[in-house]
């Protein structure tokens, strides 16, 4: 009898741990599910945050290739301001070459507003493509000539020759020497499209393209073919 009461007494004990053992797993299940649950949101943020850099880098690399194209085309367009070039389109009047003896010295081709010659109207451009190296002093000094030729004082020449002095480059075989002239007080050169020199001097575009234009030219057949005279 005291052998049954004892086993009676055991079994509260036993259905209590039981009933603790229950109580703990789905404890730890909770908190098993809290911290995944947790995981999986900060997992989310990351991916999120992430994906936000990553667009907020490619809007940074658009803005700085927007803002770097936007200085290129500002900078381009200053240079045409300061250079006072007009962007007005011009058609060709005539093209010729200049040879001497054997020698292919350059190809010079004359445009203006509407293809035709007429003297002293512009827009004019006067485009000079070299076959050869040239030293800008040579090329001053031939200039000089060609004024002599044509009865320019030696005044003026003096007057002339500094323009002269900053509008020659050294040439290479190969370069393009523009001269284009917008109106007497708007004229300028260019070497390879690119703005070289702003005239300074009214007189300066009409006596350096009296060169090539002048009816007294030294060369009247290539003047007959720039000015589209056959």
């Amino acid at each position: 009898m005291k052998t049954l009461h004892n086993g009676d007494k055991s079994q509260p004990h036993i259905k209590q741990f039981q009933s603790s053992h229950w109580f703990v797993e789905l404890l730890f299940g909770v908190m098993g599910a809290l911290v995944l649950t947790l995981i999986v949101a900060v997992s989310i943020n990351d991916a999120s945050a992430n994906d936000k850099n990553d667009k907020s880098d490619i809007s940074d690399i658009s803005d700085t290739s927007d803002t770097s194209d936007k200085s290129d085309k500002n900078d381009k367009k200053d240079k045409s301001d300061k250079s006072g070039i007009s962007e007005a389109a011009l058609i060709q009047v005539g093209t010729a070459d200049m040879s001497l003896l054997w020698l292919d010295i350059y190809s010079a081709k004359l445009f203006s507003i509407d293809g035709k010659y007429q003297a002293n109207r512009f827009p004019m451009t006067l485009d000079i493509q070299y076959h050869r190296d040239i030293d800008a002093i040579d090329l001053v000094d031939a200039t000089i000539e060609q004024w002599q030729h044509l009865g320019f004082t030696e005044a003026n020449i003096a007057l002339y020759r500094q323009q002269l002095v900053n509008a020659w480059p050294d040439v290479k075989e190969g370069d393009r020497l523009t001269f284009r002239v917008n109106n007497p007080e708007d004229a300028a050169f260019l070497l390879n499209d690119t703005p070289y020199y702003q005239v300074s001097n009214a007189q300066f575009p009409e006596a350096f393209l009296d060169i090539w234009l002048s009816e007294k030219t030294s060369r009247p057949e290539l003047r007959n073919q720039l000015i589209g005279v056959n």
